[in-house]
């Protein structure tokens, strides 16, 4: 074997290399066996070539060899590292530097005290319910406003009481004295209001209202309801959103709300906190300033949070980053359930946290004082203890854990048993409090249900609201008595801008109509809202100590028609002074009329509901001569006979002896024709949100070709639920026309609304009513634009110079004025161009304005162009760029529109805005009639809503629409009362498609 081959880095012996103690060789022999050559090979070993030989092979083997090496090198290390320690001594210990103390681990000293301090916050925040305790002064109180007696009030004091003849002292932002003769020194600077026995309440407390998230007018760039970011967005603020420059604020004052709970909408299951407002400007534009709570620490009192979160049909579809996202209830309730897991887990590492960290304070504290008692040592003292994380939090989670540690009164939009039922399962689940059910249409029907949620649920609903939706078409007008009877809380809301907040007192006068006592009805929409979001012991109550936010009434708030005289938001007058009339003494307490109908005398001789005579009649809204007159018998009888289902006569006991058939008693009632619905979609529309139950919608177009012309009649379905409770309430006809977004419309039809089927002789009054077009922003299109567009197409439709008839070419008719043109707009300005486009036209158009918000504003030149105005809706709002100039009535306007067309001598007529509210008709009609300063007669009223419409349309003399006369068909309604009375009911109905028919 070769020196090559048998080299080894390593020597066996280090004799036998000829190796000294110092390593090196001895001799040039000894390097040259170390180098791995002889001196035989005929070269010096330490020539240039030699050296560059062996490296060259040094390089090669150590390349080839690279692992071996390695591990070799490493066993080394070892070995020498277990022979240090073996060698060192073992009978002493090794020395060591001095001592010194280490630094400490953990979070700095400042956050651990933080962390302390939020986990003190927790321990010591109050959560139970406040309490008035005869409070003398209100936080939001200005300095300087003048002291308030309000002498002579008739006080209702929110929870039930009735005070009458006693004066109420405002001030210091609270009601410091309600008391008979209050005596005020005469040099104190106070303002004394004689109410004459006017009647004195609290402000009115609206729970439900997006007052400032989605302002008026109403802009794309001003609505900020819902945050579409995510579907669970529980840490928005509606705070953020607030805008305290909205105009509905001053108008939601005007009709005594002074406090509303302001939450976030509907679209997400976790909309985020809502905020409780008073709805009094403050100079600095702040919405802090606003606040109820505002200069409240929770130290005074339990300051409570609000949030809102959602379930059913608005959260399910939603937009989210021009993605259309699809939660079925399923999916609706893991998405809740695992945020509320997520808020549990930060809540119990909260709690985690505050545990160990009372331990690090307690063992600190033990050791400062072990230290103390020690004497000085050699060693320093051990340092503080600390954690070494932060206190748990997390932004998106920290207002749910505030819920489910009781700080926050959660309110949830829901509506169907089954997902109410869930949301209560939920928060059994998660251990957390449900301050209220809002809206809740089906909560009547599942008491034993809401009664298994912590504490005692409120139901925040609307008194006659449905029908919009599947979730809230199953509704009824009797379920707040169903839930008062039941012992469920039942608070009423606007959900404003959905209904004016304004009009919230309608919602408790209407609920007295469908069964609660005045005074369940009124604390309805005071201090059942007040308890519901913890603000009790400040609002919702006119009592010594709560907040002087107080309403001066014009006349008995559940009354048609009421409004305030003044309103006072921490002791402040929100309006203008104005002239308060005596009030005459009531003698006796105001009782309801029975609504009763009695048979008197049976002909079963007869047609059952085609002939029969009433009797005792109170009242008749006759026709005579073209004009309605109330006619009555003072001191006798007035009575109606009908023969074959028309009217025979209207007269005393004369024209009884020409009737024949069944007798009813009708106890003094009164009667007027049916009333007529415009503007609704009766008969082509039962739900609006779903297709299957809707005629469609017509596509925008501009086609003038009659045979695109699309008829409503074509489309009709008879015998819903929307035309029934239409019917019962006296409306038993209704002009429909096609639903588009475009200009073009189509025809409408005035049909029957107690009718059963098309093909009945008496169901269709005319298939061509009105040919309906649109003029303004809501629909501009690819091919209308503009609003100048829509009228150049208005102004093709209306110079069309066919001769053909009206069932070949409406156009034509409507351009020669044999049928009218319904026109729907209500900005001023596009009004004045349909008037100056009659004008153009020689005045041949029949048009009609449906809509007319600022029709007001051209009265006179309407009455000129004899265009008559259809209000719809009858009162109108604000709301958007082209109704912004409407008047919104009293304390804000004197009149309204009704008002000014009236006086201007435009035929006028009032139409329905909600199909679910036809039912409301004759109270719009009432309301024109109670609030219009002696302008409107009762029989002007009843004109609105019947005979106006009839002459409007031209239905004169086709079924005696509209119109209760002699050899009229028997078209009418019976009421208990004054239809424009609150108390009053129907109690019979004649035609509308069913003959007579006996409601109570």
């Amino acid at each position: 074997m070769s020196g090559k081959d048998s080299y080894s880095p390593i020597p066996a012996d280090p004799s036998a290399s000829g190796q000294s103690r110092a390593g090196l060789p001895d001799d040039p022999q000894d390097t040259d066996t170390l180098l791995g050559d002889s001196p035989s090979s005929g070269h010096s070993p330490f020539s240039r070539e030699n050296i560059e030989h062996h490296l060259r092979r040094a390089r090669a083997l150590i390349n080839r060899h690279a692992v071996v090496f390695f591990t070799v090198g490493v066993l080394l290390v070892l070995l020498a590292s277990v022979a240090l320690f073996a060698a060192a001594p073992g009978d002493r210990p090794v020395p060591r530097a001095p001592f010194l103390a280490p630094l400490p681990v953990g979070i700095s000293v400042d956050a651990f005290e933080d962390g302390l301090r939020k986990c003190e916050e927790i321990r010591d925040k109050r959560r139970y319910p406040n309490v008035n305790e005869t409070r003398e002064r209100n936080p939001r109180a200005v300095e300087g406003t003048k002291p308030v007696l309000l002498r002579n009030a008739v006080v209702w004091d929110g929870v039930g009481g009735v005070l009458k003849g006693v004066d109420v002292l405002l001030r210091n932002g609270i009601v410091e004295n309600i008391a008979k003769g209050i005596k005020v020194s005469k040099e104190e600077d106070i303002k004394i209001i004689d109410v004459k026995r006017h009647i004195v309440t609290p402000g009115l407390v609206d729970m439900h209202s997006h007052i400032g998230l989605w302002s008026w007018p109403r802009y794309e760039g001003n609505a900020d309801g819902n945050e579409f970011s995510s579907p669970l967005t529980p840490y928005v603020r509606s705070l953020e959103s607030f805008n305290p420059s909205d105009n509905a604020i001053r108008i939601a004052a005007s009709g005594g709300v002074t406090t509303a709970l302001v939450l976030p909408g509907s679209s997400n299951i976790m909309g985020g906190e809502a905020y409780a407002f008073k709805l009094r400007p403050v100079q600095t534009l702040s919405a802090d300033d606003m606040l109820v709570q505002a200069g409240l620490t929770n130290k005074e009192e339990s300051k409570w949070r609000w949030m809102k979160m959602a379930c059913g049909e608005n959260p399910k579809v939603r937009l989210l980053k021009g993605l259309l996202l699809l939660f079925m209830g399923m999916g609706e309730g893991y998405l809740f359930r695992k945020q509320f897991e997520q808020a549990r887990f930060l809540l119990r590492a909260q709690d985690d946290w505050c545990s160990a960290a009372n331990n690090v304070v307690a063992i600190n504290k033990a050791r400062k004082e072990a230290n103390a008692n020690k004497k000085a040592s050699a060693t320093a003292p051990a340092s503080e203890v600390r954690l070494d994380t932060r206190f748990p939090e997390d932004i998106d989670n920290e207002a749910l854990v505030a819920l489910l540690r009781g700080d926050v009164r959660l309110n949830v939009h829901c509506y169907e048993t089954y997902d109410i039922e869930a949301i209560v399962r939920h928060s059994i689940e998660f251990n957390f409090t449900i301050s209220a059910f809002h809206h809740a249409l089906d909560a009547y029907r599942i008491p034993a249900i809401l009664r298994r949620a912590r504490g005692n649920v409120t139901i925040a609903t609307f008194a006659d609201s449905w029908g919009y939706k599947k979730e809230a078409y199953q509704g009824s007008p009797h379920a707040p008595k169903f839930l008062v009877d039941a012992g469920i809380p039942v608070a009423f809301k606007s959900d404003h801008p959905v209904m004016n907040s304004q009009h919230l007192i309608f919602e408790a006068a209407k609920s007295a109509y469908y069964g609660l006592t005045s005074q369940q009805a009124f604390a309805a929409v005071t201090s059942v809202p007040a308890k519901a979001i913890g603000l009790s012991h400040r609002i919702g109550r006119l009592a010594p100590g709560y907040d002087a936010d107080v309403v001066i009434w014009e006349r008995d708030p559940l009354e048609l028609g009421a409004h305030p005289l003044q309103v006072f938001v921490d002791g402040i007058a929100l309006f203008d002074e104005t002239v308060i009339n005596e009030v005459p003494e009531e003698k006796g307490d105001k009782k309801r009329k029975e609504a009763k109908v009695e048979v008197m005398k049976k002909d079963e001789d007869v047609q059952m509901g085609e002939t029969f005579v009433l009797r005792n009649v109170g009242k008749a809204f006759v026709r005579r001569e073209g004009v309605v007159i109330a006619e009555e018998r003072i001191g006798g009888e007035l009575v109606i006979v009908v023969e074959n289902g028309k009217v025979v006569c209207v007269g005393d006991r004369a024209c009884a002896g020409r009737g024949r058939g069944t007798e009813y008693d009708v106890k003094g009632g009164h009667v007027l024709p049916g009333l007529i619905a415009v503007g609704s979609h009766l008969g082509l529309v039962e739900i609006p949100a779903e297709p299957s139950t809707i005629d469609g919608i017509v596509p925008a177009s501009a086609s003038v070709d009659p045979a695109d012309l699309i008829r409503a009649v074509d489309g009709l379905k008879l015998g819903t639920r929307h035309l029934e409770e239409a019917y019962k309430a006296g409306v038993l006809t209704a002009i429909t026309a096609p639903v588009t977004r475009g200009v073009i419309a189509g025809e409408s039809v005035a049909f029957k609304t107690g009718a059963e089927s098309i093909l009945d002789t008496r169901s269709i009054v005319t298939p061509q009513a009105a040919l309906h077009l649109h003029f303004g922003d809501l629909h501009k299109n690819h091919h209308t634009p503009t609003i100048s567009s829509q009228l150049s197409l208005l102004r093709r439709i209306l110079r069309t110079n066919s001769t053909d008839p009206a069932d070949i070419n409406p156009y034509a008719a409507a351009a020669r004025g044999e049928i009218p043109v319904v026109i729907t707009t209500h900005n001023r300005d596009e009004i004045a161009s349909l008037i100056r486009l009659k004008r153009e036209l020689g005045g041949r158009p029949n048009i009609i304005i449906l809509g007319g918000a600022e029709a007001h504003l051209v009265a006179s030149h309407l009455a000129a162009a004899e265009i008559p105005v259809i209000l719809n809706p009858p009162l109108c709002t604000p709301s958007t760029f082209d109704t912004q100039r409407c008047l919104p009535g009293r304390p804000l306007s004197n009149l309204t529109a009704v008002h000014v067309l009236h006086q201007a001598g435009v035929l006028i007529g009032l139409g329905v805005a909600d199909d679910g509210l036809t039912r409301n008709l004759a109270w719009d009609a009432g309301l024109a009639y109670q609030s219009g300063l002696g302008l409107i007669s009762e029989p002007d009223a009843v004109a609105l809503v019947t005979s106006n419409i009839e002459k409007i349309f031209g239905l004169e003399g086709k079924m005696s629409v509209g119109a209760l006369a002699p050899g009229t068909e028997a078209d009418f309604v019976v009421y208990s009362g004054s239809p424009f009375e609150m108390a009053s009911r129907v109690v019979l109905i004649s035609g509308g498609g069913k003959g007579l028919r006996v409601v109570v």
